[in-house]
């Protein structure tokens, strides 16, 4: 009996049999199985090579894709530059792309793939390119992987199997320099012209916290940039100039006291300086208020030894040499000179303020004494009477007074006597403009402030100018608006929308123009940041605003507000002020405005400056420390101008197609 293995055999062959296949037919249907297993792998490995290389292909599209995006908004980036703006535009799209790798490799970028033109608005959000045309404001970028490309084509992989080894490809993108519409917002408070006045002049108390170095002030400039009014008070007495108006009219009193018609006349310059003269050009004089005297030069002036400056104490006996010289010159009699010198009735500020107008020749007094200077008048008392005094030198600005003007010199609650006591009682043209400066600063009070180089005021007009000129030399289609703040946020001019028969650049000019007929504290003296900050938004989401158009608001500060969201003063750098700046500032960075704040001035609140960009690389610090190469005022002077000519052209980029 054949062993049981092979009986196994036997019945699976009778099986097979028994199913009607012989073994011929089984033989064939093997055969078939077999090819037909063959054939399905191939198409199976096929289909699947094909899946791979066409991901592999769409990933290297997309990558390609990629880089192009990326060396075009790089090259973009370079445009608003004056300096050699293509060549840096296509060293940068070629450091773009070559960062990139397609597929392992890197793209390469051939320089007659990279066309420069312009973009116009074609729509509420939509550009056209147009390629080769000036101004270049937009680039196209083009990268390939064909034969000309150093890396080749993209190699495939199972694709090979059907002969295809490589695929070329090529990718595109225009990337453009966004037009902007710019909200321009000012501090116009008062500490906007802090750094002309004394109370910068040295060490000064910060009204954040500490003290803080002083800057170079330009007081004397301010006095400068006041109109002269001319005329023939108190002249040719053989030891003063003739008056610059009238140069043979007669006296109408002798030396340089107050006279008919009551305006400036007498020495331009006592002390050590020049007497006048185009190379020593001078400001108005008021009564024996005639010269600048010393240069305030920073950790050098002192007041004490300024010949500009008249000493008259209150409750103190005058002793200052040049005011006694100046009674005696002008006729008035010894008793005269005594009741005048004496504080006897000081006790009176009125009486006080009438002798100090008589010593500073802004008055004459008719004492009534024997002999007496004026033959007529007076009761023969040592009493300054207002009604003794006579040809009083008119007050010469829109508001304000001389009376004012002796309170604030004898006050002690001034910023120029917190900062150095020694100017106080001190009289002269220096203690004058500051009195403008600091207690007379809004336009209704003196408006000639306007055109005076108010720092850092100043500063900020020629660098709004800057910017201006960059937009137009650029060609970059902004818009801008003025908005200014004290007290209220005022807007004051549109965004500059070309009227008829108007080109954009004439539109433009107006922000500048206008800007300048403002001063420090035009309006009021307070600080209302976020006022200014609301302005500007609104503006910015007005009619006048283009959709297309990125919105950025450029906020000039010193950054240490005192008023409110509802417009009332609350203290200098108020924690309910600051969260009123803060919250505008962020109301405007999520409505997508790009927010730029610049600190500039003696005494800065970077903190909040910071806080209000839209990140710290917005926010610029205006230098107020001295520079040794401009006569040591203060950096910002040349820095802004900078600043604002960067700003001018960095506008931002998008890719349009």
């Amino acid at each position: 009996m054949p062993p049981s293995s092979q009986r196994r055999k036997h019945n699976r062959g009778l099986r097979i049999t028994a199913v009607g296949r012989n073994p011929k037919s089984r033989a064939r249907r093997g055969s078939i199985m077999v090819q037909t297993t063959v054939f399905g792998s191939a198409v199976g490995l096929g289909v699947a090579a094909l899946a791979v290389d066409t991901g592999l292909m769409y990933g290297a599209k997309q990558e390609l894709q990629s880089a192009a995006d990326a060396a075009a908004l790089a090259a973009a980036s370079q445009l608003g530059t004056t300096a050699n703006p293509t060549d840096m535009a296509l060293a940068e799209a070629a450091k773009y792309a070559s960062q990139n790798s397609i597929m392992g490799d890197n793209a390469d970028l051939i320089q007659t793939d990279l066309v420069f033109g312009h973009a116009t608005m074609s729509g509420d959000d939509k550009f056209d390119f147009h390629a080769n045309t000036q101004p270049y404001d937009a680039v196209k970028v083009t990268l390939r992987r064909d034969q000309s490309a150093s890396d080749g084509p993209v190699s495939l992989l199972f694709a090979r199997t059907f002969g295809l080894t490589e695929t070329q490809m090529e990718a595109s993108a225009v990337a453009m320099l966004v037009p902007r519409d710019i909200a321009l917002v000012i501090d116009l408070s008062g500490s906007m012209n802090d750094d002309s006045e004394l109370r910068h002049y040295d060490t000064f108390a910060s009204e954040k916290s500490g003290t803080i170095d002083g800057v170079q002030i330009n007081l004397k400039d301010i006095w400068l940039a006041l109109p002269v009014n001319k005329g023939c008070a108190g002249i040719k007495n053989g030891s003063n100039p003739s008056s610059p108006g009238a140069p043979a009219a007669g006296d109408s009193q002798p030396a340089t006291g107050a006279g008919s018609p009551q305006v400036e006349g007498g020495n331009p310059d006592p002390g050590d300086e020049p007497a006048g003269g185009s190379s020593n050009p001078t400001g108005p004089r008021w009564g024996w208020m005639t010269g600048f005297g010393d240069p305030v030069t920073l950790n050098v002036y002192n007041p004490t030894n300024d010949d500009g400056l008249y000493y008259i104490p209150r409750y103190y006996t005058c002793t200052d040499p040049d005011v006694i010289a100046n009674l005696t010159e002008a006729g008035y009699t010894s008793s005269e000179r005594s009741a005048l010198l004496s504080s006897q009735y000081d006790y009176q500020s009125t009486y006080y303020r009438n002798r100090v107008k008589v010593l500073l020749g802004l008055a004459g007094w008719k004492s009534g004494k024997s002999g007496a200077k004026f033959s007529s008048g007076g009761n023969g008392n040592s009493i300054v009477g207002s009604s003794e005094l006579t040809q009083e030198v008119s007050y010469p600005f829109a508001d304000g007074s001389w009376s004012d003007y002796v309170d604030y010199v004898k006050s002690s609650s001034t910023w120029m006597e917190d900062t150095d006591s020694d100017l106080r009682y001190r009289y002269g043209i220096k203690t004058f403009v500051n009195y403008l400066l600091e207690d007379r600063a809004n336009h209704g009070d003196t408006p000639e402030l306007a055109d005076a180089p108010e720092e850092p005021l100043y500063s900020v007009k020629d660098a709004v100018q800057t910017m201006i000129n960059e937009i137009v030399t650029l060609d970059t289609q902004d818009h801008v608006s003025l908005e200014t703040f004290g007290q209220y946020g005022i807007h004051r001019m549109d965004l500059s929308i070309p009227d008829s028969g108007q080109t954009l650049a004439e539109a433009l000019q107006l922000i500048p123009t206008n800007l300048n007929t403002y001063q420090a504290g035009h309006d009021t003296s307070t600080t209302n940041i976020g006022a200014g900050m609301n302005k500007a938004i609104a503006e910015l989401t007005s009619s006048r605003a283009r959709t297309a158009a990125s919105k950025v608001i450029i906020m000039l500060t010193d950054g240490k507000p005192n008023v409110n969201e509802y417009n009332s003063y609350v203290g200098n750098n108020h924690a309910d002020a600051i969260d009123w700046a803060i919250d505008q500032a962020a109301e405007a960075k999520n409505m997508g405005m790009t927010v730029y704040s610049i600190g500039v001035g003696g005494d800065v609140n970077e903190d909040l400056c910071i806080d209000m960009a839209s990140t710290a690389e917005h926010y610029y610090f205006a230098d107020n420390a001295p520079d040794p190469d401009n006569n040591n005022e203060p950096y910002y002077v040349n820095q802004l101008k900078q600043i604002f000519q960067t700003l001018g052209g960095k506008r931002p980029v998008r890719l349009i197609q």
